[in-house]
């Protein structure tokens, strides 16, 4: 229970006034007490408990000022017209399922943006574009799907414990590449063929070359030793 500093309040229902059959009477009340779902007001009727209608998309807090509307001992918190503490967080709360409707959405946040989705996120569009500065995803598994993935970068830095790439067909430009293999490499292939414009050195402690059927050894000049 949420009590405000320095209010006398009356827990039980006042008196409904003779004029209260079913004409609904409307105030500027402040918040004194909060428990569960129900708000105590201070009116000019004394302290009336309420409840948050369900249009008040702002959750009122004890010593917010609101507008309430009284029908005989019910009554409800319409709206929220002035926080008691300006710098505590703001709750917007409906029960259900919410749905927003409109032309076009704009979310702006000056200093940070936090979304909070529970166990599952779902975003459907046409056409999608972020432009970020910095950015950092963390996931336990993450796949990718489509017909087409397109990436440019000026600097690129792959670091995996184990990386298994297969495709129907692979082609590879490069400037210059270096590879240095501190293991085993292992290359199997059904044809195999190596180009070199201008120079191919291989060497290496131990070298074998076999040849199941033929080995051939081809050039102008050749020179083993």
């Amino acid at each position: 229970m949420n009590l405000a500093p320095e209010s006398t309040i009356q827990t039980d229902a006042p008196p409904v006034p003779a004029h209260s059959s079913g004409q609904a009477r409307q105030y500027h009340a402040r918040l004194v007490m909060h428990e569960g779902r129900r708000y105590c007001a201070l009116t000019n009727e004394g302290a009336i408990w309420l409840t948050a209608a369900a249009g008040c998309l702002l959750q009122p807090a004890v010593g917010d000022v609101v507008l309430v509307s009284v029908t005989g001992a019910n009554g409800y918190i319409l709206s929220v017209l002035e926080r008691g503490r300006p710098d505590q967080t703001a709750v917007m709360s409906v029960p259900g399922t919410l749905q927003l409707r409109a032309q076009n959405v704009e979310v702006c946040a000056r200093s940070e943006l936090s979304l909070d989705a529970g166990s599952d996120l779902h975003i459907k569009a046409d056409a999608a574009q972020v432009d970020l500065d910095a950015a950092r995803v963390r996931c336990q598994a993450l796949s990718l799907q489509g017909d087409a993935l397109h990436s440019r970068w000026n600097q690129r830095v792959d670091i995996a414990q184990e990386h298994i790439a297969i495709a129907s067909y692979s082609e590879t430009h490069l400037g210059r590449s270096t590879r240095r293999i501190a293991g085993h490499e292992e290359v199997t292939a059904a044809s195999f063929r190596q180009s070199a414009t201008q120079d191919w050195t291989v060497r290496a402690g131990t070298a074998t070359l076999v040849g199941r059927n033929r080995a051939v050894i081809d050039g102008n000049s050749i020179q083993i030793g």
